[in-house]
């Protein structure tokens, strides 16, 4: 056979053998560079294909809720722009209904007059020719150039693919010896996050001081001017909020429709200042017990106050959270590079201690004031699955060694058989370039291609042992010399390790294009495809001078 004929050659031949070593040491050896490199890239999950996305925005503290319908007027007109959208619905001063995203994403939290939030429907995946991921990054894109100004915060969000977060990458910054200096470092922090190309949606989740307006009836001098404080009373809520005062009755109405009732269509004022409010209450007047008109604004003082910021903690402690998203990127790069920009641009005026593998702690040089700042969001679900993942691989490496350990009574042999499986990471990951280089997207190592890895372990091992066990056959039935008959067992089972790469080729192309589980598709193609390869050449070389001791 031609097979047993190359591979008996390769046994025979010192030089090719070193050069099986060889090859295989410096293929492993480019497999491993693609990461620091970035030629291939990982990340939790990829993005979702969904049929929705919501919007959020965030004016500055202290907006008007006029202010905040102009804004969110100006979003939805660039959004109906694009073909792709079906319908918008807006809350303004309130959060949409809590969906999968919302659940952690404090959506249920939004009381101000400041904030909105947008309910966006885009056509089916069948009847558009974008994803929905990248029709978000045109879009977020367009309408923040057009409608983001001053301090206003337009984020997009979309359903995650994964488990729900904050945000994909999240600062939580604590410490500093009140809350202005902990927001003035976070607002440092914020700066470095927005040098990164692929960050977008950055925010800062803590309060800044606004004024805010009371009103206080001046009693006495109410009752001196002959006015009924109840009605005056009833005449400033129905002037500021309104209130229901019937309903009616529609046979095509599901329920009652309620009559509300407000002394003018405008119930926002033009901009939160005392002018604004003082001419509002000059527009209104109302009659005393002499049938006489009098002013609002004289019976009314207006009292102007600081709104203090709201405090946030995690496990007890104060913090403020900068958050952000990734456009068409995995989180762990764009970190990367803020934690080096970190490290660079803050040594000057902090001392910088690295308190695990990726957070870090500041303490002021002149004030010895210390601020924490830990990762979360995305990234560290990508870290903990990526850690707990690889941990699994080399238990099951560890757990299949052992077991050869028993079975062949040889450590040499096992360790063979061990160093074959791991060699089918240089399939996977060249898989998975390839497949980056056909697909519009980036295609990610996620978290399914590491399961793809553990599951490749039991496939070679099986494609070696079958070698192994027939090989040890044939020189104890038929006197064959070691290399003769590890080159006739390579070539007769040749065969049967192709079929079943074949199968699993086949089954998992089926799956290789689906967004959560290609990643475990693309990983069985390539690894199978190389265990082949080294089930033919690389076992037979590793286990040739130790095949005669299990014999």
């Amino acid at each position: 056979m031609r097979l047993e004929n190359i591979v008996l050659s390769i046994l025979n031949d010192k030089k090719k053998i070193f050069l099986v070593y060889f090859i295989t040491l410096i293929l492993f050896i480019l497999s491993i560079l693609t990461f620091p490199t970035n030629i291939l890239k990982a990340k939790m999950l990829p993005d979702k294909d969904s049929d929705s996305f919501s919007i959020y925005i965030d004016l500055k503290d202290g907006s008007s809720k006029f202010e905040t319908k102009e804004v969110v007027n100006c979003v939805v007109k660039k959004l109906e722009e694009d073909e792709n959208i079906t319908n918008i619905s807006a809350f303004i001063g309130t959060g949409q209904p809590i969906d999968f995203a919302g659940m952690v994403k404090q959506s249920s939290l939004k009381t101000k007059e400041s904030q909105a939030e947008l309910m966006v429907n885009i056509k089916r995946f069948k009847n558009r020719e974008i994803t929905s991921y990248n029709l978000v990054n045109s879009l977020r894109a367009k309408v923040q150039e057009k409608c983001q100004k001053d301090e206003t915060i337009i984020k997009f969000i979309q359903l995650p693919a994964g488990p729900p977060v904050l945000a994909s990458l999240v600062a939580e910054i604590y410490g500093g010896n009140n809350f202005q200096n902990r927001r003035d470092f976070a607002v440092e922090v914020a700066k470095v996050f927005k040098n990164q190309d692929t960050l977008v949606d950055i925010d800062i989740l803590a309060d800044k001081d606004f004024k805010t307006f009371s009103l206080n009836i001046n009693s006495n001098k109410t009752i001196m001017s002959g006015v009924d404080l109840e009605h005056l009373k009833a005449t400033l809520y129905l002037a500021f909020e309104g209130m229901e005062i019937g309903v009616v009755n529609d046979k095509e109405a599901q329920n009652q429709i309620p009559i509300f009732l407000r002394l003018d269509n405008r119930k926002e004022l033009d901009n939160n200042s005392n002018v604004a409010l003082n001419s509002k209450l000059n527009s209104l007047k109302i009659i005393n017990n002499m049938g006489q008109m009098v002013s609002i604004s004289e019976l009314v003082t207006i009292k102007e106050s600081i709104k203090e910021p709201t405090l946030t903690s995690k496990n007890l402690k104060p913090l403020i959270n900068v958050i952000s998203e990734t456009q068409n990127d995995s989180q762990i790069y764009p970190l990367l590079n803020s934690r080096d920009e970190l490290l660079e641009k803050f040594s000057t005026k902090y001392e910088v201690i690295k308190t695990n593998m990726l957070n870090l702690a500041f303490i002021d040089k002149n004030t010895k004031e210390r601020f924490d700042l830990i990762f979360d969001g995305e990234l560290q679900v990508t870290i903990d699955t990526f850690i707990d993942l690889g941990t699994a691989f080399i238990i099951a490496l560890i757990l299949i060694f052992l077991l050869m350990v028993m079975y062949y009574k040889n450590f040499a042999i096992s360790g063979a058989i061990v160093l074959s499986s791991f060699i089918s990471i240089i399939g996977v990951i060249f898989a998975h370039i390839i497949m980056d280089m056909f697909t519009k997207d980036t295609f990610y190592l996620t978290a399914t291609s590491l399961i793809g890895f553990i599951a490749l372990i039991g496939i070679n091992s099986r494609n070696s042992t079958l070698i192994i066990d027939f090989a040890k056959q044939l020189v104890i039935e038929e006197k064959l010399g070691i290399n003769e008959a590890i080159a006739k067992a390579a070539a007769t089972r040749s065969k049967p390790i192709i079929l079943t790469v074949l199968v699993l080729v086949f089954a998992s192309s089926l799956i290789a294009n689906d967004a959560v589980f290609g990643g475990l598709g693309v990983a069985l193609i390539g690894g199978t495809l190389i265990s082949y390869i080294v089930s033919m050449f690389f076992v037979p070389v590793v286990i040739r001078n130790n095949l005669e001791k299990i014999v």
